[in-house]
């Protein structure tokens, strides 16, 4: 499957050669540096985005899937500004219908590492530039996160009982699939999952692909 996602990518770069990155910076939010490349801080990382492909300015290694997420967005027409309001990824999977049954295994994982740690929770959170945005009249503590400049997000922990386990929620701004179509917005969240489960077992934004 790796594979797969590296031929995604492949795919994608001879399309940023033909991008006019001064009108895309405008558009979607990017900063244009004096070289013509654009630039972007995308969880807790820079990266820079040009002709040639998407490159973390670290060089380290990262995941295929983190540059597959910003030649999309780079590569998306959208258009407008974020609503913030918030709704499960589902919610783009039947055309502003909200299905039943939300695509939780990506983010059931998370429950599991954060179970009677918020702290560590929150410690993980603000290493990836989230913030904190209150409680809940649910009880839930929710976080707000700008993975991208047009993409803003809410993130809720939910403290687990003797009913119901832990759970963290992965709610998208409504207007994000004028950015991205579902399948692109189930790599985002994917991207985040893993960097939050690594940022908390390394305590590095930086030490995991």
């Amino acid at each position: 499957m790796s594979r797969g996602y590296e031929q995604i990518y492949e795919s994608l770069i001879p399309k940023l050669s033909k991008c006019d990155f001064l009108e895309v910076a405008e558009r979607l939010g990017l900063s244009l540096q004096p070289d013509g490349t654009l630039s972007v801080n995308f969880l807790g990382r820079e990266y820079e985005i040009s002709s040639r492909g998407v490159n973390p300015t670290d060089g380290k290694p990262v995941n295929i899937n983190n540059r597959n997420v910003l030649a999309y967005y780079t590569l998306s027409k959208g258009m407008g500004e974020p609503v913030f309001s918030y709704v499960p990824i589902s919610y783009f999977a039947g055309i502003g219908i909200i299905f039943s049954s939300n695509i939780k295994w990506m983010t059931d994982p998370l429950g599991k590492i954060f179970s009677g740690n918020y702290v560590a929770f929150s410690e993980t959170m603000c290493k990836l530039d989230g913030f904190f945005n209150g409680k809940l009249k649910s009880g839930g503590y929710s976080w707000l996160l700008n993975i991208l400049p047009k993409i803003p997000l809410q993130i809720v922990y939910n403290e687990g009982d003797d009913e119901f386990p832990c759970d963290v929620q992965i709610l998208f701004d409504k207007n994000a699939s004028r950015f991205m179509e579902f399948e692109c917005l189930a790599f985002l969240e994917g991207c985040l999952v893993r960097a939050i489960i690594m940022t908390a077992q390394t305590g590095d934004t930086t030490g995991w692909v």
